[in-house]
């Protein structure tokens, strides 16, 4: 079965740095279930402690109503080339397993470098849209055989949702095993 999920996110940024709270969680599924999405990946830059923290407080206080898939994003230098440096967003599947999406790719560098363990790109992201070159991005894709995905990159609340990838997580699992 697909599910639709915004899988880069930041909510702990969103909210100012808070600690998870159940405050926080109602709002969050409240957006996510009024963006008539299945969920959202937590990528909070350099932070993935508050997205399992958040993750276990919602499945608490909100079970089965909404995924929540905890990860961060990361900065790649690339030793080939310390000047490259790209974004990676790092997702902790809920079965085991860590799925890897190059974001927004074009930002910083130019240049797209897929380094082995990537399983997936941004080819629409909401908030950095401006220097996807989708031509570009498809063609890396292909030849790396990733799955492109639209996120919508949310720093706030409200664009939570915006774009979403519909995906089967059998899919996410997969790709993260190979």
């Amino acid at each position: 079965m697909k599910v639709k999920l915004d899988l880069h996110t930041h909510i702990w940024e969103a909210f100012n740095f808070q600690a998870p709270s159940l405050s926080i969680a109602e709002k969050v599924v409240a957006q996510i279930k009024s963006s008539g999405i299945d969920g959202i990946a937590i990528t909070d830059h350099n932070n993935k402690d508050w997205a399992f923290e958040f993750r276990d407080l919602v499945e608490q206080h909100y079970p089965g109503e909404v995924i929540i898939i905890p990860g961060w994003e990361i900065e790649v230098r690339p030793p080939s080339n310390p000047f490259d440096e790209y974004q990676v967003g790092e997702l902790f599947l809920p079965e085991g397993g860590v799925f890897r999406i190059y974001c927004h790719p074009g930002y910083y560098s130019p240049n797209i470098l897929i380094e082995e363990g990537i399983h997936a790109i941004e080819i629409d992201n909401y908030i950095h849209n401006w220097h996807i070159r989708k031509d570009q991005v498809e063609e890396v894709a292909s030849t790396h055989d990733l799955l492109t995905v639209e996120v919508s990159d949310a720093h706030n609340l409200e664009n939570i949702g915006l774009r979403y990838t519909e995906v089967e997580m059998d899919e996410l699992y997969r790709r993260a095993a190979a």
